[in-house]
């Protein structure tokens, strides 16, 4: 954020504005809302509106612990699963499906409209659809949608909006 700030101050003959994602599912859903009002609106507007849509992202991550921790409450042996909601550990487990399911309920999904599930470089597509399938029997109301996202080090991104 500092240097995509710093690089727009460099800029003299364009106008730029810089949208304050943090996390890859809300520069998506920016770049999305850009799509959609790209056409309609003046520069200031459609940057607000990016901004804006920020407010309706909330972002899960699932990952391995890499040392045993304790924070947020939340109990984790290195080795384990573990489930961030906005970069705060969340959950704890030994079951990369349980984890899923219980940073989803902890996210509030059952509330939101769509599920994306960005899957990591060790997942493949067979292993992404039954975790996709397993999750939408729970979270009913939702879409749910799956993408290759190639990550090294989560086998799981989660945008849930």
């Amino acid at each position: 954020l500092l240097a995509a700030r710093q690089a727009s101050g460099l800029v003299s003959d364009k106008q730029v504005k810089v949208v304050t994602s943090r996390t890859l599912p809300q520069g998506i859903t920016a770049m999305i809302e850009y799509g959609n009002e790209r056409y309609d609106n003046d520069l200031p507007t459609l940057t607000d509106s990016m901004q804006a849509a920020l407010a309706n992202v909330v972002t899960c991550e699932i990952t391995t612990a890499t040392r045993t921790v304790s924070l947020e409450g939340v109990t984790a042996r290195e080795g384990q699963y573990i489930g961030l909601i906005d970069d705060k550990l969340s959950v704890a487990g030994d079951n990369l499906e349980q984890v899923a399911q219980e940073v989803l309920a902890k996210a509030k999904a059952d509330k939101s409209e769509l599920i994306t599930l960005y899957y990591g470089e060790a997942v493949t597509d067979v292993e992404a659809q039954q975790l996709a399938d397993a999750l939408s029997a729970q979270f009913k109301k939702p879409e749910f949608q799956i993408v290759n996202g190639g990550q090294p080090l989560y086998p799981y991104i989660i945008s849930v909006e």
